[in-house]
């Protein structure tokens, strides 16, 4: 049996929303004025109420409706890897207050909190999660902090208000709710491009019953979502929930796509990605390169860090460089983002490969899941398709299995330095050999350590610079002169080198013997 609060002393069409001014953008937080004044007095927010702006029908819009907000994990998702996704307005439903702050990052986002979606307007109560302790419990034999809540719960769960049974459930707020099938026709049009993705725990099975009786599908364009069967909900044998989701929904033309956000993924991730690195560029998709083959080639490249300003004068400093080069810039995806006009104007000079979506500490990147891995990746790629660049060659901050693979899907090739700078192996930079010396005897030393890796490989290879190391910019014209003037050394681009290593190991293929058949 199921216990629902369904009082409907609460008129969510006539509450308020909170505008919140932030970086030139609004976001939009709503819930009850009483709770908005009691929000502002606890998280010093500004008081400036307005009604909730109504659809103006200016042309068409594209809308996301994320119902079952949590901690933002959609909107993270949707905002970092979906074709075209920072150009949504997002519109996200929470019923759990205490998940508020996980949205503030997002701009051009509206937040709804603590506000449930229904199949009427009114009030219920709302079953979440206490703060977490040491303590704690399991919820549901899992060790985990759930986050949101539900709107449903069996007798047991509703009965037990010490612990909350088994989910422990045991806050239990009475939040307004809305009528999601006419707060769609109402704030949407027919002409905007509306993608829903409805995940509220049992709440759907109403929701979607009203959304079909009132034709409001016709106002969206794409469905994402989750089922919960096996969540108890009133009126809803699991029979029933079963032939709305299997045979109703299709009956009316519907097919609901999977949406996991926790887990970074949604059922046309693929499809929403193809590859769009040319076949015809050097190299294979998967392919780890590490050297020129056996020739005298050098593929310079530089490894551009998050300090833009480090960064700024690395490029500029080789721009003026006495004679144009074929130099590589591997940029995060969040370099990108935050300064597209570099990106831009180095996309001119420079070939421009991928990095990361961002930086990360140590060696964590190494041990993240294979989606986590793919997000990064697709996020970093999608930031720089944004600009007209569409990068072939990928350097991984490490090289597992998992990025390999995760490389080899979004078709680049891989990119392992022969020789770096610093070294990360080998005579390394340390104080006593490099840092406690002055400038004029620092540069000899950082030229002397490349010379000494590249005789040591006695081939060519990849040499790469990270611009994030203040000597990069001090070393970097010195060491052109070298490679230039005196080295012996020929600079390629980054796709001959991999042409060379290609050839290299296709010669010694033709010219290993036949095995001898014993």
């Amino acid at each position: 049996m199921l216990v629902a609060d369904k009082r409907l002393s609460a008129d969510y069409s006539d509450s308020y929303v909170r505008i919140n001014e932030r970086n030139g953008h609004v976001q939009l937080k709503t819930g009850n004025e009483q709770q908005l004044q009691r929000s502002k007095e606890q998280h010093g927010q500004p008081n400036s109420f307005s009604k909730f702006p109504l659809n103006s029908g200016d042309g068409q819009r594209k809308i996301l409706l994320d119902c079952g907000g949590n901690i933002a994990s959609t909107v993270e998702l949707f905002r970092e890897t979906y074709p075209g996704g920072r150009d949504f307005i997002i519109h996200s439903f929470e019923i759990d207050s205490r998940l508020a702050p996980y949205f503030n990052p997002f701009p051009n986002h509206h937040l709804h909190c603590p506000v449930g979606v229904a199949a009427k307007d009114g009030s219920m109560t709302a079953f979440t999660e206490a703060a977490w302790s040491p303590t704690r419990a399991k919820n549901n034999g899992k060790d985990m902090q759930w986050g949101g809540g539900t709107l449903f719960v069996s007798q047991d769960e509703a009965q037990n208000t010490d612990t909350g049974g088994k989910r422990l459930l045991n806050v239990r707020p009475t939040i307004p709710v809305v009528d999601l099938s006419l707060w769609i026709q109402n704030h949407t049009t027919k002409e905007d491009y509306v993608i829903l993705k409805l995940d509220v725990e049992g709440a759907e099975y109403d929701i979607l019953k009203k959304m079909l009786a009132d034709g409001t599908f016709g106002w969206i364009d794409k469905y994402y979502g989750e089922f919960h069967h096996a969540q108890p909900v009133e009126g809803w044998t699991v029979e029933e929930k079963h032939q709305l989701a299997n045979v109703q929904l299709k009956e009316h033309g519907q097919n609901m796509l999977d949406w996991q956000g926790e887990s970074r993924n949604y059922a046309d991730f693929v499809q929403m990605h193809p590859v769009r690195v040319p076949l015809k560029s050097p190299g294979i998709p998967g392919g780890v390169y590490d050297n020129c083959g056996k020739t005298t080639k050098i593929a310079l490249a530089f490894a551009v860090g998050m300090n833009a300003k480090r960064a700024r004068k690395v490029v500029n400093t080789i721009s003026a460089y006495r004679q144009h080069l074929p130099v590589t810039l591997f940029i995060y995806g969040d370099y990108a983002e935050l300064f597209p006009e570099d990106v831009k104007q180095w996309k001119t000079k420079f070939n421009i490969g991928i990095r990361e979506d961002g930086s990360y500490p140590n060696d964590h990147f190494s041990k993240l899941p294979a989606n986590w891995v793919r997000e990064s990746l697709v996020s970093a790629e999608v930031r720089l398709q944004e600009l007209g660049i569409q990068p072939e060659y990928y350097l991984p901050v490490q090289l597992t299995k998992t990025v390999i693979n995760e490389a080899q899907k979004r078709g680049f090739r891989l990119v392992s330095p022969t020789y770096e700078f610093p070294p990360k192996t080998g005579m390394t930079l340390e104080d006593g050999n490099y840092y406690k010396y002055r400038d004029v005897e620092r540069i000899p030393k950082a030229l002397r350590i490349i010379y000494e890796s590249l005789i040591t490989q006695s081939h060519g290879g990849f040499l790469i610079f990270d611009t994030d190391i203040p000597d990069t910019r001090m070393n970097i014209v010195f060491l052109l002169d070298y490679l230039v003037e005196n080295s012996g050394y020929k600079l390629v681009s980054i796709a001959n080198c991999v042409e060379s290593s290609l050839e290299s190991k296709h010669a010694v293929e033709e010219k290993a013997p036949e095995p001898v058949l014993l």
